[in-house]
C-alpha cells in the first residue's frame, strides 16, 4: 500500500474528495426531549421478569418441595438477577436474562401441579416482558444521550442492520444483510468528529472497508466521522442519533489502540472473517445460552446435592454441567472480546481516510446535509 491508496482487501472505497454541497432545511425529530419515568419503568418491568416472577413461583412451590429442591431455586434465580444487574447497561440481553431466571424456577417446580404447568408458561412470558422493558428504556428521546446504555437504530426498513450506541462506540451490526464472512464494524465514540443528520436524494450506497456496502434509498440519514473511518446511514430520525453521538463523544473512554503493522492486522482480519461465516455466527449465538443454562443447572444440582435432596443426581453430573457451561461461557467471552477489539479495525494501520472527512462537503452524490 502506497500513500494515498487503499490496500485491495478493503475495495472499494468511496471517492478521495467529494463536492462542494449546501445545506437543506431538513425535518424536526419527533423526539421528545425526555420520557418520563424512562428509568423506573424499564427496571420496574425488568425486575418483574428477572426477579419477582421466577422467585414468586419457586416460593410457592416451597411448599412442597424439598428444602434442598427450593435453595437450589432461589440460588438459580439470585445468578440470574446478578448477571442482569451487571449488564443492566445493555437492555437487548435483559430477555436472555429473564429466560435463564423463568427456566431455573420452572425446572425446580417440574413436578408439581398446577405451579409447574404455570411456570412453564413463564419461561415464555418473562422474556416477553423483558423486552418490553427493553423497549420503554430505549424509547426515543433526548435524554437517551446522558443515558449510560446501549441504544439501537434500524438503518433501514428492509435490512436487517443495526446501529447500536453504546457508551464508548458504535457498533455497525450488519446481521443478515452481511451474509457470512463479513465482520460488524465498529468507531470508538472519542474519536467522533462529525455527527450530521442530513438525507438522501434517490438511491445511493456507502462502501464498508471489505464488507458489501450499505443500500442508501431516499430519506433521512446520518453521516458519522471518527478517525479515518466514515459511515453514511439511512436512519429514521437522524437529529436524535446525532445529538446522542455528541453527546457521548465528549464522555467516551479512548478504546485500545490497534495493529501497528500490517501483518498483525492480516492476521486479526482473517481470524475475525473465520468466525463471521454463517455457521459460526450461529454457534455463537447458541453457545453462550447452552453455556449459562448449562452452568447454572449445575449450581442447582450440586446445591441440592449439599442440601440433602433425596433427588439430587450424583455430584459428578453436577460437577460436569458445571464444567461443559463454564467452558462454553468463557470460550464465548474470549471470542467476544477479540471479535470487539477486530471490529475497531476494519481500516488497516496507516490508512488513507475512508472518503472526503470534509463536513461541508459531500462525500457520496446523493447526500444533503440539514441545516
Amino acid at each position: 500500500m502506497t500513500a494515498g491508496e487503499h490496500l485491495p482487501e478493503v475495495l472499494p472505497a468511496p471517492p478521495a474528495t467529494g463536492s462542494e454541497v449546501t445545506p437543506v432545511a431538513g425535518r424536526a425529530s419527533a423526539a421528545p426531549e425526555s420520557v418520563a419515568g424512562r428509568r423506573a419503568q424499564a427496571f420496574g418491568l425488568g425486575a418483574a421478569a428477572v426477579v419477582l416472577i421466577p422467585l414468586g413461583f419457586v416460593v410457592w412451590g416451597l411448599r412442597e418441595l424439598e428444602p434442598g429442591v427450593g435453595i437450589a431455586g432461589l440460588v438459580g434465580v439470585a445468578v440470574a438477577t446478578a448477571a442482569w444487574l451487571t449488564d443492566a447497561r445493555t437492555p437487548r440481553r435483559w430477555g436472555g436474562w429473564a429466560l435463564l431466571a423463568a427456566v431455573s424456577a420452572a425446572y425446580v417446580n417440574l413436578g408439581l401441579a398446577p405451579v409447574g404447568l404455570l411456570a412453564l408458561v413463564a419461561v415464555v412470558v418473562c422474556p416477553l416482558l423483558a423486552r418490553v422493558a427493553q423497549e420503554r428504556f430505549t424509547a426515543p428521546g433526548f435524554d437517551l444521550a446522558e443515558l449510560d446504555v446501549e441504544v439501537g437504530f434500524r438503518v433501514y426498513h428492509h435490512q436487517s442492520a443495526w446501529l447500536r450506541i453504546g457508551r464508548d462506540r458504535a457498533v455497525l451490526a450488519l446481521g443478515r444483510m452481511a451474509g457470512g464472512g463479513n465482520v460488524d464494524q465498529a468507531i470508538p465514540l472519542a474519536e467522533v468528529s462529525l455527527a450530521q443528520p442530513g438525507e438522501i436524494i434517490g438511491n445511493d450506497s456507502w462502501p464498508l472497508p471489505g464488507a458489501m456496502a450499505v443500500r442508501l434509498v431516499e430519506g433521512p440519514a446520518v453521516r458519522l466521522v471518527a478517525g479515518k473511518q466514515q459511515w453514511v446511514l439511512n436512519v429514521e430520525d437522524p437529529r436524535l442519533v446525532a445529538a446522542i453521538l455528541r453527546r457521548r463523544q465528549s464522555a467516551a473512554w479512548s478504546q485500545r489502540t490497534g495493529p501497528q503493522d500490517l501483518g498483525s492486522w492480516h492476521a486479526l482480519r482473517e481470524w475475525a472473517t473465520a468466525q463471521a461465516t454463517t455457521f459460526r455466527k450461529s454457534y455463537r449465538v447458541f453457545r453462550p445460552i447452552v453455556g449459562f443454562v448449562l452452568g447454572v443447572l449445575g449450581l442447582m444440582l450440586l446445591t441440592m446435592r449439599i442440601a440433602g435432596s433425596g433427588t439430587a443426581p450424583s455430584a459428578w453430573l453436577a460437577a460436569a454441567a458445571m464444567l461443559l457451561g463454564g467452558s462454553f461461557v468463557v470460550g464465548w467471552l474470549r471470542q467476544r472480546t477479540r471479535l470487539g477489539y477486530a471490529e475497531l479495525q476494519s481500516l488497516p494501520p496507516n490508512s488513507p481516510p475512508w472518503g472526503d472527512l470534509r463536513p461541508e462537503v459531500a462525500p457520496t452524490p446523493g447526500w444533503r446535509p440539514w441545516s
